[in-house]
């Protein structure tokens, strides 16, 4: 049993970035939507929106994909007889979550565009679910 675990540190201090992260973007997000106008902020400030709005998508998101894959895994393991499911690493929720938060800042962006429909709507759902089968082969 090592003293100093590389990998204990790692997954607690990416917990302390995305907190991090999400607090900031999230003020920063608010900041922008109470004081500026679309016309008003310009294209930097709609840019600014949409990143920061990302930013936190993908900080909630890790924390959701983390403590729901905890709670399926206990689940599974305390009604199954065959072997117990092993919960995502934060890290792994966090690699699944940058596809899965591009999601909703895709279909605002495309809806301010001119509108999204049924057949958008499910190439964006493709393209996630794409991105998710290349990040789960490629971290297995």
């Amino acid at each position: 049993m090592a003293l100093f675990s590389f990998d204990r540190y790692s997954e607690s201090m990416l917990g302390r970035v995305l907190v991090v992260i999400a607090v900031l973007s999230g003020l920063a997000l608010a900041f922008i939507l109470n004081m500026t106008t679309p016309a008003g902020a310009g294209a930097f400030g709609i840019l600014a929106v949409f990143v920061l709005t990302y930013l936190l998508i993908i900080s909630l998101m890790t924390f959701f994909l983390y403590g729901l894959s905890r709670v399926v895994a206990y689940a599974i393991k305390t009604f199954a007889t065959r072997r117990p499911v092993e919960s995502l690493s934060l890290r792994k929720s966090y690699y699944f979550s940058t596809i899965i938060a591009l999601a909703p800042v895709i279909i605002v962006s495309m809806q301010s565009v001119g509108g999204i429909g049924i057949y958008e709507f499910c190439l964006i759902l493709l393209l996630v679910f794409i991105g998710c089968v290349y990040v789960a082969k490629r971290t297995a």
